[in-house]
C-alpha cells in the first residue's frame, strides 16, 4: 500500500543513491509486487517476503526462515547500514544482522503517542529493540520526549525529505471547499466532522467536503453518510494523482488525525497555503500550525463550528494562507538529504 513510509524510504534511496552511496531496498514484499513510486534503477530492491503475507501472522518457524533468508541478503551483499523504517519490525532486522558488521537505525516514523489509540501495548517487542539499535532517527524535536532518558542519546532528527520547493500561488480563499486527505481509517479520524455535517443539515448546506485518499472505512463511510453524498456534501475522492491541484481548488484543509509522525498531508497542504483546522490532539506540531496564525487548533467537537467562522472571515483567511506557505518554506530548508549523511557518517 502505498504511503508515507513507502514515500520517504523510496525518496530517500534515490537522493543517497545522486550522492554514490551503494543502496540496497529490502521489503518485506513478494513477487510481482511493485511501487507506486519511482525507483532509480541503480538500485537494488530485493523482496523479502520468503511466500509469508505482509502484516499477516505466520507460524514462528516460517518467521524464523524468512529472518534467515534476509541474513543470507545482507551477508551476500555486503550491507554496512541497515535503515529499518518503523520499530515494529526491527526484532526482525536485528535478529537477521546479528554479529554481521552492520549499523543498525531505526527510522522511526510515528510519534509513540500512537499507543493511546491502538490496542497494542507500548511495551512491545519492537519497543523493547530499540535499545538495540545504534541509532533512532525521529521526525520532530518534540518526539525525543516520549522515549526514556536512556535512549535519549541515540536519537538523531532527521525531517522528511519534502519535494522541490515551490511557488506561492493563492487557493481558492473565496470558496466553500474543505479539503482533507488520507487513508479512509481510524487514525485519521474523518468521522467527527462528518458526523456533526450530519446532525447539523442546515449548516453544512454552505460548504462541501472533499476527501481524497482510500481505504478499509469507505464501504462504511459510503453507507453512514450516503445523505451528505446525495446532497453534494461530502465527495470521496479515492486515490488521486495532483494533489496540488486538489489542495488548490480548496479553501481551507481539516487535519483531525488521532496520531500522526511527519504528516505529508499536512505539509502539502501548507505548500498549498491552505488555512489549516488541526486537532488539539496534535497540538505539539507548531512547525506546522500555530492556533490563530496560519489555523486554528480545535477538538473534535468543535471542527464544523470553525469551519464555518473561518469563512465568515476571507480578509483572515488570506493572511493565514500566507503564513501556511511561510510555515512550508521553514519546514522546507530544515528538510535535507544532508541529515541522512551526517547520520551515516
Amino acid at each position: 500500500m502505498a504511503g508515507g513510509i513507502e514515500r520517504q524510504l523510496v525518496r530517500v534511496a534515490n537522493e543517497l543513491n545522486k550522492l554514490g552511496f551503494k543502496i540496497i531496498i529490502l521489503s518485506y514484499d513478494n513477487e510481482p509486487s511493485k511501487s507506486f513510486y519511482y525507483i532509480s534503477k541503480d538500485i537494488k530492491w530485493i523482496k523479502c517476503g520468503n511466500g509469508l503475507k505482509p502484516h499477516a501472522s505466520a507460524p514462528f518457524w516460517l518467521r524464523l526462515k524468512q529472518i534467515f533468508n534476509l541474513r543470507k541478503v545482507l551477508s551476500k551483499n555486503s550491507v554496512t547500514h541497515l535503515i529499518t523504517y518503523h520499530h515494529g519490525i526491527f526484532p526482525r532486522s536485528f535478529l537477521a544482522s546479528l554479529f554481521l558488521p552492520i549499523k543498525n537505525i531505526v527510522s522511526e516514523r510515528n510519534s509513540l503517542e500512537n499507543y493511546k489509540y491502538i490496542k497494542l501495548s507500548k511495551y512491545n517487542s519492537g519497543y523493547f529493540s530499540l535499545f538495540l539499535a545504534d541509532k533512532i532517527t525521529v521526525q520532530l524535536a518534540t518526539y525525543i520526549q516520549e522515549y526514556p532518558k536512556f535512549l535519549k542519546n541515540k536519537i538523531n532528527v532527521v525531517p522528511n525529505l519534502l519535494k522541490k520547493n515551490i511557488e506561492y500561488i493563492t487557493p481558492n480563499i473565496e470558496g466553500s471547499t474543505i479539503s482533507m486527505m488520507g487513508r479512509l481509517s481510524a487514525q485519521k479520524n474523518f468521522s467527527p466532522l462528518l458526523d456533526q455535517c450530519l446532525e447539523n443539515i442546515d449548516l453544512s448546506k454552505s460548504i462541501r467536503i472533499k476527501i481524497a485518499g482510500e481505504g478499509d472505512y469507505r464501504e462504511l463511510f459510503e453507507s453512514k453518510y450516503q445523505k451528505l453524498i446525495s446532497m453534494g456534501i461530502l465527495e470521496l475522492l479515492g486515490n488521486i494523482k495532483n494533489t496540488q491541484q486538489f489542495l488548490r481548488s480548496s479553501s481551507l484543509f481539516c487535519f483531525p488525525s488521532l496520531w500522526e509522525g511527519y504528516p505529508n498531508a499536512l505539509v502539502e497542504a501548507l505548500s498549498a497555503g491552505l488555512p489549516i483546522i488541526l486537532s488539539n490532539r496534535l497540538s505539539n506540531l507548531n512547525d506546522f500550525v500555530e492556533n490563530e496564525y496560519n489555523g486554528k487548533i480545535v477538538s473534535d467537537r468543535e471542527y464544523l463550528s470553525s469551519i464555518i467562522s473561518m469563512l465568515r472571515n476571507r480578509k483572515e483567511l488570506q493572511l493565514m494562507s500566507q503564513r501556511s506557505y511561510m510555515k512550508y518554506r521553514i519546514l522546507f530548508k530544515k528538510s535535507s538529504i544532508q541529515n541522512w549523511i551526517d547520520l551515516i557518517n
